[in-house]
């Protein structure tokens, strides 16, 4: 059952994400960072389009856009360059997914609307001293402009819009 909360809070995030943002649901320039903490676990979630990120939205078709494509997979699989958590919690990544079917090789999707989709849990060794969440994204991403960022967890829920001169959401 305890496996549960986190879902729970994340779905409870979503369903407010999407609430206050339905007709936001493809916004260039703006991505979603949601986060849930249930006893020393953390779950992050970040969703982006992909203009955001490299600038295209259909599947690679050159040589240069597949480079990129590959870079941006390897990327979001390090998450600590992008989205740092503060030290003192002394979190480990456990378990990474990236989700963007138009970058797949074996990709049916249409050339139209794309998102990336990443997930990462975290296992944190001082939960009581996880208080905020820095974004460098922003260097490595030009092209996003505000990141709106959720967090639910011991200490209650916490919302903000993020920017490059705002790039920390404390709870």
């Amino acid at each position: 059952m305890n496996k549960l909360i986190p879902l729970t809070l994340l779905t409870a995030l979503q369903t407010i994400a999407i609430n206050s943002s339905a007709h936001e649901a493809h916004v260039h320039g703006s991505a979603t960072v949601l986060l849930a903490q249930d006893g020393n676990r953390l779950t992050l979630e970040f969703d982006s389009p992909l203009d955001n990120l490299l600038g295209f939205e259909h599947a690679p078709r050159t040589d240069k856009q597949k480079q990129a494509a590959k870079a941006l997979l390897d990327l979001m699989q390090k998450p600590d360059t992008l989205l740092k958590l503060n030290g003192d919690a002394d979190c480990q990544l456990t378990t990474v997914k990236v989700v963007a079917p138009v970058l797949q090789a074996t990709s049916t999707a249409k050339d139209e609307h794309a998102n990336l989709h990443a997930e990462y849990e975290y296992a944190c060794t001082k939960v009581a001293a996880l208080k905020s969440l820095q974004l460098s994204l922003f260097d490595a991403f030009p092209a996003i402009h505000k990141v709106d960022a959720q967090m639910a967890g011991a200490r209650g829920q916490v919302a903000a819009t993020l920017t490059p001169k705002q790039r920390m959401l404390a709870w």
